[in-house]
């Protein structure tokens, strides 16, 4: 065999990847909580994330799940609902952008970003945003169960949710439909 020609033979072991990650690719260090520090990875040069999957857009015909914040007007669940003394959007949005619900807490029982509500398929996901003093739920027909920092729970509709300074949250059953961009609400 000559040796310019190529290695047919099996086992022969062929480059297909392209060349590792060099250390000088990576950018920044982030913190995602006081213990885990991450590293990000930039791509290499010519190798291009491909783009998230688009989320397929609610119909008309879906109902929502309505959350009523101490005793508001109802609001449809089609995007999270983050409640507090001064809520904001996570800074990496994932998804429709939430609803931003400020509520009055004289006492400070009250988390700035206290609890997010979203609707997954046709549950309720309750989840407390890492509050100082919990959060309590009280289910139909169950005990009062406390969330923690960072806990999430499903819960049903008739749930009374409970944040502190006599602020309560109540799921509603479906009921209205999610609006589409452009259309009013029915």
């Amino acid at each position: 065999m000559h040796p310019d020609d190529e290695d047919t033979r099996p086992g022969a072991v062929m480059p297909l990847s392209p060349p590792p990650v060099r250390i000088d690719d990576l950018d920044d260090t982030v913190q995602l909580s006081t213990e885990t520090r991450h590293r990000l990875l930039r791509e290499p040069a010519g190798l291009a994330a491909s783009p998230p999957a688009p989320r397929a857009p609610r119909t008309s015909a879906h109902l929502t799940h309505r959350v009523s914040v101490a005793g508001s007007a109802p609001l449809p669940l089609g995007a999270p609902i983050i409640v507090g003394r001064a809520p904001r959007a996570p800074r990496i949005p994932d998804g429709p952008p939430p609803i931003l619900v400020p509520v009055v807490s004289p006492l400070g029982e009250v988390s700035s970003a206290h609890v997010e509500l979203t609707e997954v398929g046709s549950a309720v996901v309750v989840r407390d945003l890492r509050s100082t003093n919990g959060t309590r739920v009280i289910a139909p027909g169950t005990t009062v169960r406390t969330l923690g920092p960072g806990e999430s729970a499903v819960v049903p509709a008739g749930t009374v949710i409970e944040l502190g300074d006599g602020v309560a949250l109540e799921v509603l059953a479906p009921g209205v439909a999610a609006p589409q961009d452009g259309e009013e609400p029915r």
